[in-house]
This record gives structure tokens, sequence and C-alpha cells, in this order.
């Protein structure tokens, strides 16, 4: 019985249905990013220094090219360099990418890259999507009766 509840509730967090619990089913609180990041797999984070600095992250260990270990942080499709100034409770979805398909960006993303998603970029999106809907929605309307005028005039 506790194997089917895993899966399933390891199932719906893949999906990003349910938010983390922990053992006694309480959600867990992050402090910071940081703290977000360290259960990701596949992540190594060295221990943070304090004060708001960016500990050293490793994903596919040190760089061939220019003796970097930093990954390439993209936040709602923006490469930046610092992700300190994000707060856990704004975070949609987080994705490490860790193999080939990190080729999409270039040799910024060489050791790796992580995709984070905030809460508001996703509200944006589906915004627009309801936006764009309309739109479609009423160009078709026009054109149907477009058409049905064009038929009664002749």
């Amino acid at each position: 019985m506790n194997r089917v509840r895993f899966t399933v509730l390891s199932l719906l967090l893949m999906l990003g249905y349910v938010s983390c619990f922990s053992q006694d089913n309480k959600k867990i609180k992050y402090n910071t990013i940081i703290d977000m990041l360290r259960g990701e797999p596949g992540l190594v984070i060295s221990t943070d220094k304090g004060g708001g600095t960016m500990p050293a992250m490793y994903i596919r260990g040190i760089g061939t090219n220019s003796g970097q270990t930093q990954p390439l942080f993209v936040v709602d499709g923006i490469q930046t360099d610092n992700i300190m100034y994000i707060q856990p409770e704004d975070v949609y979805s987080i994705n490490v990418i860790k193999d080939g398909t990190s080729a999409i960006y270039g040799m910024q993303g060489a050791n790796g890259v992580i995709e984070i998603t905030t809460r508001s970029h996703m509200e944006a999106e589906k915004r627009a999507a309801a936006e764009n809907k309309t739109i479609r929605k009423t160009a078709r309307k026009s054109k149907k009766e477009a058409r049905k005028s064009k038929k009664n005039s002749n």
C-alpha cells in the first residue's frame, strides 16, 4: 500500500500537481532558492558561505573549454548569472538539464542548465493563450458571417 501511495505521489509531483510534503504531510517551507535546488537529482551544491552569495554548483563537472563549473541559469526564458533574487514561493517549476538537450543553449549550456519558471510567468502565458483563443474565435466568426452575407447577396 505504501509503495502504491509513493508511486502515485511521485507521479503527481513530477506532473506538478502536488507541493512538497514532509513525512507527516506538512508542507515544506524553503528559505532560499538554493534550499529548493538541493533536492534536485544530478545537482551538487557546495556548502553555502552565506551572505546571499551563490554557492558553487556542479551538474556535469568542470567544463573543458573555460574551466567553469557553474551551470547556466534560465529564468522564464532569460539567461541570468544570479538566481538569489528568486523567492521559493514564486517558483512554479525547476528543470535541471544535464544531458545533450542542453545543446540548445550552445556553449553556455556546456556545464548543464537550470531552467526555472515562475508563477507570474505561467499566469501571463495562460492569459495570453486565453486572449489568442478569443481572437481566433472572433476571426472565425467574422469569416463565417462574411461568407454568409456573400452567399445571401448572390
